[in-house]
């Protein structure tokens, strides 16, 4: 992520790239007030609805970073970090840090499940709930299926496409703008790690989605390729995929992917919050190390 100080107009992109999330989130909003009712049996309705989320990604998050980079900014589609290669390394430590991470982010997810809003915004939680219920049998429905071609659509579309596609959008263009404008490179990472979540309109699964939001912009940072964390967010994606298929098969059970929410499995939690740590100082020596055996290679004549 070197050179972003070269950028110009970073305040007014940043400003286009808000109203435009802002416009996306008032879009969701009135969608879900139109209480359509969907048929979540059908199993062509919900290829439908796959083969739309699709589209949608491409068009939304993965298109207009590339043309923005490609138009407004000096340095083209280089610009957006998926060009770069990673360390191997790298790569490697980011997706067994995420995995190990699932334990603390099913505790934290339990743990912001159980936040209450006051009493004065009593309507705002109520919509709250009903639109994460909404979202949750939605995701139950594209989960379901135990056919082989079942799963492999689900991890391309669920898993693959929205990893790449979120990676593009969060890390690669806005989290770079934020950084521009505000000059630090921790204030860019958490402000684009709580758009991230936000985004989302699952409030209460808000603080872990930030939090994972926040590694991988570290990943983004510290290696200046959007690889690791594209990785890491399939893995995360493939893995919730993959159990709710093997669920599906009777092979193991629904609550398989839920280790640590129970206050029974502290201990995995623990366990998970040290192997993340760890992850991010390795990822972190292991870039520091990269660039320094770069500076001190010698000039190719």
């Amino acid at each position: 992520m070197e050179n972003i100080e070269q950028e110009r107009h970073s305040w007014l992109k940043l400003s286009i790239i808000l109203f435009v999330l802002f416009l996306l989130g008032v879009l969701t909003y009135l969608s879900s007030l139109l209480n359509v009712k969907l048929n979540l049996e059908d199993a062509d309705e919900i290829f439908k609805m796959k083969m739309e989320q699709l589209i949608s990604v491409i068009i939304i998050f993965i298109l207009p970073p590339m043309l923005f980079s490609i138009f407004w900014t000096k340095h083209g589609i280089h610009y957006l970090g998926f060009t770069t290669r990673p360390a191997l390394g790298t790569a490697l430590v980011a997706g067994v840090g995420i995995f190990m991470a699932m334990p603390i982010i099913n505790w934290l997810a339990e743990m912001n499940q159980a936040m209450h809003l006051p009493a004065a915004f009593r309507g705002m939680e109520g919509w709250m709930k009903s639109s994460e219920a909404q979202a949750g049998a939605i995701t139950d429905a594209f989960t379901k299926g135990t056919t082989t071609g079942t799963l492999v659509l689900n991890l391309f579309v669920i898993a693959f496409m929205a990893a790449v596609s979120e990676e593009i959008f969060f890390r690669g263009m806005l989290q770079k703008v934020l950084i521009e404008c505000t000059k630090n490179k921790h204030v860019g990472v958490w402000i684009g790690a709580a758009l991230f979540s936000a985004f989302h309109m699952q409030f209460y699964g808000f603080v872990p989605r930030m939090l994972m939001g926040a590694y991988l912009g570290y990943l983004f940072v510290w290696s200046g390729s959007l690889w690791p964390g594209m990785i890491a967010h399939f893995i995360n994606n493939g893995v919730a995929v993959f159990v709710a298929w093997l669920a599906n098969k009777g092979i193991v059970g629904e609550d398989a992917d839920k280790i640590g929410s129970s206050t029974s499995e502290w201990i995995f939690v623990v366990i998970s919050a040290i192997m993340v740590a760890a992850s991010m100082i390795i990822i972190y020596r292991n870039e520091k190390n990269k660039k320094e055996d770069e500076l001190m290679a010698p000039p190719m004549d």
